[in-house]
């Protein structure tokens, strides 16, 4: 029997009742938020000092996240009633940063500030945050945050990628069912992935293998550095960046089908090692699962371990480029550089930029790969600590019931407005668009959880695998369709600049 006062992640602080316990998240949630609807009243009404940007204020709770990762993480290991506390009131602290900084942005652009991915990714990170709160105080359960608050310190890391441009909508997305819309798909994705973290938990609870976890984990890594600048890192070695002018692509057709672009020095590089190492990680966890050998899991670790230190490298690497970079006309690609006017060159040469905004998806992906590699050689040599500090199957099963029973009914209303809103702009309900596709494949996940929960019974791993694979959906659908697959949602691309080349 499950004794509730006797679990080790359970609270173990002054707070006397149930009551308290479970109705803590309000006050979680309501102090954070009403701190930022003050701050944006008196920004309304000009009575603070006004900010030119809300960049500042996302940056701070970018910070915050981070350092609310770090505690739930920490308290994992040591169980300290302050790290606890610390890491729920920082994470409460980060949401109202985040609601703060997406609250001015709307501000800022005069509008309900749900219009690109960068909006998009500022909603969906503190809708990840409400989540989490609401998640862990209602059930006493505070690894959830160590896992959650990753995701949105990612989501606010595409968006500071991004940049905060604001581009006017085409009028036939001028609709008041595009904020209701939106907002109800960034919500239902937060709670997806409180679903997804406690599903992916319940996994290595239940005995899956990391190393098969790590299987699938390291694929991430292996393909963005051979999907991302077009292969050329495995090819030649060479990473490219689309460069920007005046904050928008180069077209170097006027279909915008190949842009402008320059080369990073030695990050190609770095990143073909990193491929290599994941790679040979990857067939060494395979062989492992086949074998049973201990030596080829513990090469894989290390290897991962490895692989991590060189990502890190790349990464750091890269940033600093952006910041030392004078002569872009020189980076550029020389196959471009041998068919662009030279007049173009002189009248829009020394307008070019070298920024993380020109390649804002690729970059996140090699963010996104970093993580994962962090997650396998984070836990590979403390697994066993991990799982003592899980609650038992049953919880966590029940878990991910309740955050699905919350993001499904929330994916559903995504649906039916999002049709409402394409027969009122195109002039039909459904198109097989390819976002409404992958919306629709996403639904069909959460829906087939559900159905067989319910029906026929499932629960356990099933239903854990369901979850996971209906996030990993989640993430394609938002991010995947928009810049992968041609069709009326492409709208979420960068612009592009009115200088084609070609």
């Amino acid at each position: 029997m499950e004794g509730a006062s006797h679990h080790p992640t359970e609270y173990v602080g002054a707070r006397t009742s149930h009551e308290r316990k479970s109705h803590a998240w309000l006050l979680h949630l309501l102090v954070p938020l009403g701190a930022a609807g003050a701050f944006l009243l008196l920004q309304w009404r000009a009575v603070l000092a006004p900010l030119e940007s809300e960049t500042p204020l996302l940056v701070l709770a970018l910070i915050t996240y981070i350092g609310a990762a770090v505690f739930h993480l920490t308290y994992l290991y040591q169980r300290e009633v302050l790290l606890e506390r610390l890491g729920l009131w920082v994470t409460a602290a980060g949401f109202g940063l985040n609601v703060a900084a997406w609250g001015m942005r709307g501000l800022l652009v005069g509008h309900y500030p749900l219009s690109n991915l960068y909006d998009t990714a500022l909603f969906f990170a503190f809708a990840t945050a409400a989540a989490s709160l609401i998640a862990t105080l209602s059930s006493r359960q505070p690894f959830i945050g160590a896992f959650a608050m990753p995701v949105a310190v990612l989501l606010l890391i595409l968006g500071l990628l991004y940049g905060n441009e604001a581009h006017d909508l085409p009028p036939v997305l001028v609709s008041y069912w595009r904020p209701i819309h939106v907002t109800l798909a960034m919500a239902g994705y937060g709670a997806c992935t409180v679903s997804f973290v406690t599903a992916l938990l319940y996994l290595l609870k239940d005995r899956v293998r990391l190393e098969l976890i790590a299987v699938f984990a390291l694929l991430v890594p292996v393909l963005t550095y051979a999907l991302i600048s077009d292969g050329s890192i495995l090819a030649q070695g060479v990473f490219f960046v689309k460069l920007l002018l005046d904050g928008q692509r180069v077209p170097m057709d006027p279909e915008g089908r190949e842009f402008l672009r320059a080369s990073v020095p030695q990050v190609g590089m770095i990143f073909r090692v990193a491929f290599v190492g994941s790679v040979f990680a990857l067939i060494a966890f395979a062989l492992y699962l086949v074998t049973a050998r201990p030596a080829l899991r513990a090469i894989g670790h290390w290897t991962t371990r490895l692989v991590l230190l060189v990502q890190g490298v790349g990464a750091v690497w890269l940033i600093v480029q952006f910041q030392r970079a004078r002569d872009v006309v020189a980076l550029i690609d020389p196959a471009q550089r041998s068919v662009i006017p030279e007049a173009w060159l002189q009248q829009f040469g020394g307008r070019l930029e070298l920024r993380a905004q020109g390649s804002a998806i690729e970059i996140a992906a090699i963010f996104a790969a970093m993580a994962l590699t962090g997650f396998i050689a984070l836990f590979g040599g403390t697994l066993e600590r991990l799982l003592e500090a899980l609650p038992p199957l049953e919880v966590l099963d029940r878990l991910t019931y309740r955050a699905v029973t919350l993001a499904f009914p929330l994916l559903t209303l995504m649906l039916i407005t999002g049709a409402v809103w394409a027969n009122e702009s195109w002039g039909r309900y459904w198109g097989w668009d390819p976002k409404e596709t992958w919306a629709l494949i996403t639904w069909l996940f959460y829906a087939t959880f559900l159905h067989t929960r319910l029906t026929h019974g499932w629960k356990g791993r099933r239903s854990a695998v369901l979850a996971v694979l209906g996030f990993v959906a989640v993430m394609f659908t938002y991010l995947g369709v928009s810049f992968l697959l041609p069709g009326l949602h492409s709208y979420a691309a960068r612009s592009l600049g009115p200088w084609p080349i070609g």
